[in-house]
């Protein structure tokens, strides 16, 4: 099988995968904003995006360093160790839970803006998905390591089925308060079934070798994955800040427009990462041998598949926006919000290879830096912006923040690149 061939079909897998998945997404997010307004879908997203910073965390970038150890050759890392990464996983994402409850307790209890009853008792109801995120991202390391994404997808595309099957069952007629929670409750039985399919499919991969004590081996694994770790809640932070700060100093409303923005934006910016998923194990290998001229034509390839895909991504949202209008009136300004989200999707592609060119080359701490300087200028930038400017701010300022990213990591691709041809 070809390189080209393997990236592609991994690649189409995870398109399909997370197709079906942004589709059902979606859906659920237009029945909500269509049967409780942009009020029900505020509430809604800030369930769904309090917890997500706590999905990245638990991430870690424990996988990418399990596919470093295991593709160098330096340690022996045979699928015995991915227990270890699985028990780490558990426990962090335990610790992970409990802290997300306590956090809730210090933000302010409001009625019209920031977390209110129900966005806390969703939250408090949804916080099981932290655990099974962890479950679900340790099992697709083996899926990756393997280049299997057809059993990714597989586990899925079921729980993305089963979590609309059962919103699309309840009746039309509850309340917001019900109608969110029942939404919740939904997206929370399609997270278990993902899990459970997900690491059945593992057993098909697994296979058994010399097996590291278990708690040196999730000690390094730890270690070696902090600057990446860092460097993703960094991420994660300057991605989601401006939704808490937008919760705490705008109202519901307003929460609810930029989220129906936002998740249709979301929903083209896993496009390089399905990419990058396919790309990241195979840069891996050639990076290793110091195959230069097979490396540099599998980043040229993707430069110019994801920057002509970037630019088609950016014209379909600037001619659809306006059919937010189609869901519900509330929504009118999210059209100026999608546009100028989309402005930033040529950032988003390009700042994916670029990182995960760093990653391949064990960069992770200038990776590091970079993404902790755009955080704390998106930081400011938000609390400067959005509670005077609200959500225009707050969709200006995504996109600088990535373009300052892809300029910093740019350019530090292109001193190794150089560095390269001289050897």
């Amino acid at each position: 099988m070809t390189i080209k061939y393997t990236v592609e079909l991994n690649t189409f897998w995870q398109i399909v995968a997370r197709g079906i998945s942004a589709l059902t997404t979606f859906i659920i997010t237009i029945i909500i904003g269509r049967r409780f307004g942009s009020v029900g879908l505020g509430d809604f997203v800030k369930i769904t995006t309090y917890l997500a910073f706590f999905y990245l965390i638990s991430d870690f970038g424990l996988n990418a360093v399990y596919l470093q150890k295991y593709i160098s050759g330096k340690e022996d890392v045979s699928d015995g160790t991915w227990k270890s990464l699985f028990f780490l996983r558990v426990l962090m994402s335990t610790f992970l839970m409990l802290f997300a409850i306590v956090i809730l307790t210090i933000f302010p209890h409001g009625t019209t803006q920031g977390y209110t009853t129900l966005a806390r008792f969703g939250i408090l109801l949804f916080t099981p998905t932290i655990f099974l995120q962890a479950l679900i991202t340790s099992a697709n390391v083996l899926f990756q390591k393997y280049l299997r994404y057809d059993l990714s997808a597989l586990s899925g595309i079921t729980g993305s089925l089963v979590s609309l099957v059962l919103i699309i069952s309840f009746p039309r007629a509850l309340d917001r308060s019900t109608g969110v929670t029942v939404a919740i409750a939904s997206l929370l039985l399609g997270s278990f079934a993902t899990t459970g399919i997900a690491l059945l499919l593992t057993k098909k991969l697994y296979q058994k070798g010399p097996h590291p004590p278990i708690v040196s081996s999730m000690k390094s694994l730890f270690i070696t994955s902090i600057p990446l770790g860092i460097t993703l809640i960094f991420n994660l932070i300057y991605f989601r800040v401006d939704s808490i700060i937008l919760t705490l100093t705008r109202s519901t409303t307003e929460v609810g427009v930029y989220g129906l923005a936002y998740k249709i934006f979301e929903v083209f910016l896993v496009l390089p990462t399905f990419v990058m998923n396919s790309i990241y194990p195979i840069m891996l290998r050639e990076t290793n041998a110091k195959r230069n001229r097979e490396s540099r034509s599998i980043v040229f390839r993707s430069l110019m598949f994801l920057f002509i895909s970037s630019i088609i991504v950016l014209l379909t949202l600037w001619y659809v926006a306006p059919l937010i209008t189609r869901i519900k009136n509330d929504f009118n300004s999210g059209i100026e919000l999608l546009r100028i989200l989309a402005l930033g999707i040529p950032f988003f592609f390009l700042s994916s290879l670029t990182m995960w060119m760093l990653i391949a080359r064990k960069q992770q701490i200038i990776l590091m830096f970079i993404y902790g300087i755009s955080m704390m200028i998106n930081i400011i930038l938000n609390i400067m912006f959005i509670p005077t400017y609200g959500t225009t701010a707050a969709a200006w300022i995504t996109v600088i923040s990535e373009g300052i990213v892809l300029i910093m990591s740019g350019f530090v691709v292109w001193r190794l690149v150089i560095k390269d041809n001289r050897e």
